[in-house]
């Protein structure tokens, strides 16, 4: 075994130590070599050096296929939110037009921020090699599985950041995070990740971790098309921090990896590799070896000796990246709850992007992500001098607070702010005040894992005696809802929620119904914060529509569970908790801002149902919404493959004042709206252009494939048996018209459906 003397940083200069000459550490070279081994069998049958040599001067345009072209033009929507923008970026890198603006470089060094050198150690302690790792969530590092191959390795290994050389070239001090795998740890060889809990507080020092901010890592695909150009930011051969731009271009991909051509440059296991906007793209762990006589060459033109040679040392033919996406979906199919992990879920194109502003100054607390209040000293400007130049007036400063919340790229955006002294109120002082009190609005507490969930209650409305049963699925609606991951019991489907439960349809990445428990007489009357969607990790990320198809001038994020209506709970913290947990993704779909915003009719019928029918002790209601999901509904011209419903079903059963069971059934559609306005409709559209319809419960069955079922004294029955208009001669007579947009017209109503104008229409 070759030893030298180097010095790695993390002691005085003059002090140097022996190493081991493999940057990947004595105990991950079998494991390395394995990967080298695999990367050769999946490539089999490619000539990659002559698939590179075609790349060279080959444009994305040439390379790339329709389907991997209209991707990349998808997640260059989603993540710019710019039309303009996303189309002329669009073309640069189609046309492979390398121009960039000037900020990239700034964005460049905020994204190697986050990247650090693994210390690899030996049992005894001593040093056995180097990796790369970066941090991809506030406390979670990423490296290869062959360089921290279990959590004893992990264990007694380290982090380092700032192992590189500042803008003069002056050689900085490395800032040392010990490793925490009793936090977490995760490790996949099929795939060459591992993934590890870093310590907040350095070994030495009082640089926080959150310092370094972290590279979110989006499973949407269209990150990178074939002949676009990639950059590695590394640590070779556990040397300072170094950067190989352009000397890569992706040439192919299967399932699991990326390969791109290389500048032969190695030991860069556990590195991030970006796209050309600085989105990590893959983790590079291997590649193919040049070969002579089936021996693997080194850079010298010498066969590869494993007790000698190290990473470095190999000639490769092309590197290989593991791709983000199979990263991403192999954590959340195996850590869907872990408190950790959820900034990784919750990446998406727009939080992710990594911007040339910093907001680490702003960052005072162990953990970055979510809100945190800060005061700060305003200074007043006033002006002064005969140059006309504002001059910071510090005597005549006023402090203001503000709170912000910092996404998973360490973007931050004002919640709200007040006066001297005005901070949220706490948990321990609202949650004893009584319905009607408003008061200030502050943080909701909220549980990652999701064990405090209990769901939709069956007997809500009366203590084992009165049932409303979750709708129950058709066989064709169970072949296309979204499995849990991890489902417990006979749940297979059921998302719960507190005070509500939610299915969801696979493709369409809508719900298939949200079912809510209501107290309308225990309901607070709360400050509504600003609402903070998300991803719920129980289910594949891809059957969530998430944040990038809701934007300015398009869709509103619409509620089918309503927040307000789960304004309730035995404190005010409680019915924080419930009211914001309607805003998951799960809950969410896309309306048309005019429908989203009346209040009179849809948004009123729960408690008009109630108000002349109730007993006023148990003024309850169960509650079940969804979109009526068909075949032939539209499609924005943005996101030509997601399918965006323009009608929604209601049904409301409650007691009435004898302790009756009775239910009501509801249409709206909006497609008439959208057909003569479009989706963007610009004019301020009269609510009475979108027909609402009370309509027979069996009329919801027909249109969605749902059964409504409950139980009573009596025993099992139909929810359609309560139903007011059961009784047919209580439904309007009007010609049947079976096309989507049969319930449009004045003159098209169709059989059955009685046409609301205002809430005293509705048929109890």
């Amino acid at each position: 075994m070759e030893l030298s003397y180097v010095d790695d940083g993390s002691m005085p200069a003059k002090r140097v130590h022996l190493r081991i000459h493999h940057a990947v550490g004595e105990f991950g070279m079998a494991l390395w070599l394995d990967e080298i081994s695999k990367a050769k069998a999946r490539c089999a049958g490619t000539d990659l050096r002559g698939l590179a040599a075609f790349a060279r001067d080959k444009a994305p345009r040439e390379m790339s296929p329709p389907q991997q072209l209209a991707e990349r033009k998808q997640f260059l929507d989603e993540s710019l939110r710019d039309e303009e923008k996303s189309n002329e970026f669009f073309e640069r890198i189609i046309a492979g037009n390398e121009l960039q603006d000037i900020n990239y470089l700034a964005r460049g060094a905020r994204a190697a921020r986050a990247i650090g050198r693994v210390v690899i150690r030996t049992p005894a302690g001593q040093l056995a090699g180097y990796g790369t790792g970066f941090l991809i969530a506030p406390r979670v590092l990423i490296t290869n599985n062959h360089v921290l191959e279990n959590a004893l390795s992990a264990a007694r290994s380290q982090v380092q950041f700032e192992y590189e050389v500042d803008i003069d070239g002056q050689p900085l001090s490395p800032v040392t995070f010990a490793l925490n795998p009793h936090d977490l740890f995760f490790t996949s060889k099929d795939l060459d990740f591992t993934v590890v809990a870093v310590s907040p507080k350095p070994d030495v020092g009082e640089t926080h971790l959150s310092t370094y901010g972290c590279l979110p890592l989006v499973g949407t695909k269209g990150k990178v098309a074939d002949g676009e150009w990639l950059t590695i930011i590394q640590h070779p051969g556990g040397e300072r921090k170094q950067v190989c731009v352009r000397e890569n271009k992706l040439l192919k991909r299967d399932r699991d990896v990326l390969w791109y051509s290389t500048d032969t440059l190695g030991g860069s296991s556990g590195s991030p590799t970006f796209n050309n906007d600085w989105y990590v793209v893959a983790l590079h762990h291997s590649g193919v070896p040049e070969e002579r006589d089936g021996r693997i060459q080194t850079i010298q033109g010498t066969d590869f000796d494993s007790t000698r040679h190290g990473e470095q040392d190999i000639k490769w033919i092309a590197n290989e990246g593991i791709r983000v996406s199979r990263i991403v979906e192999t954590l959340t199919q195996a850590l869907p709850s872990h408190a950790l992990l959820q900034p990784v879920f919750r990446a998406t194109p727009e939080s992710a992007r990594i911007l040339p502003t910093s907001v680490d100054k702003l960052r005072s607390t162990p953990a970055p992500m979510g809100r945190h209040s800060h005061s700060t000293r305003i200074p007043v400007p006033t002006r002064s001098g005969n140059q006309g130049e504002a001059q910071m007036d510090y005597e005549n400063s006023r402090t203001v607070t503000v709170t912000l919340e910092i996404d998973p790229s360490g973007q931050a955006r004002v919640i709200r702010q007040g006066p001297p002294g005005h901070e949220a109120a706490s948990a321990s002082t609202e949650a004893n005040k009584k319905p009607g009190g408003g008061g200030a609005a502050f943080d909701v507490p909220f549980n990652a894992k999701y064990d405090d969930r209990l769901g939709y209650v069956e007997d809500f409305l009366s203590k084992g005696k009165v049932l409303v049963k979750l709708p129950e699925l058709s066989p064709a609606l169970e072949s296309v809802a979204s499995e849990l991951l991890h489902p417990s019991g006979a749940d297979k489907y059921v998302l719960k929620y507190h005070n509500y439960s939610a299915v969801m349809h696979a493709e369409r990445r809508l719900a298939l119904y949200t079912a809510a428990n209501v107290d309308f007489a225990g309901r607070f009357d709360l400050a509504r914060p600003s609402d903070v969607w998300r991803t719920d990790p129980r289910i594949r990320l891809e059957h969530q529509l998430s944040n990038f198809y809701y934007a300015k001038n398009q869709f509103d994020r619409g509620h089918l569970t309503r927040r307000e209506d789960l304004e309730f709970g035995a404190t005010r913290v409680k019915a924080l908790q419930s009211a914001a947990d309607t805003c998951h993704w799960t809950n969410c779909t896309p309306q048309h801002s005019q429908f989203n915003q009346n209040k009179q009719l849809w948004q009123g019928l729960e408690r008009h149902v109630l108000e002349d029918a109730i007993n006023t002790n148990d003024f309850k209601a169960q509650v079940m919404t969804g979109p009526v999901l068909q075949e032939d509904d539209p499609v924005w011209e943005r996101f030509p493959d997601i399918q965006y419903p323009v009608k929604f079903w209601k049904v409301v059963a409650a007691l009435n004042s004898k302790g009756d069971l009775f239910a009501t059934a509801y249409i709206l559609d909006q497609s008439e709206v959208i057909d003569q306005y479009g989706i963007e409709a610009a004019p301020l559209i009269p609510f009475t252009a979108y027909k609402t319809f009370q309509v027979s419960i069996d009329e919801v069955e027909r249109l969605t494939g749902l059964t409504f079922t409950a139980q009573t004294a009596a025993g099992a029955a139909s929810l359609k048996d309560f139903d007011p208009l059961k009784d047919s001669s209580k439904r309007a007579r009007k010609p049947r018209r079976l096309s989507r947009n049969e319930a449009s017209s004045a003159e098209g109503v169709p059989e059955g459906y009685v046409p609301l104008e205002s809430l005293n229409d509705v048929i109890r």
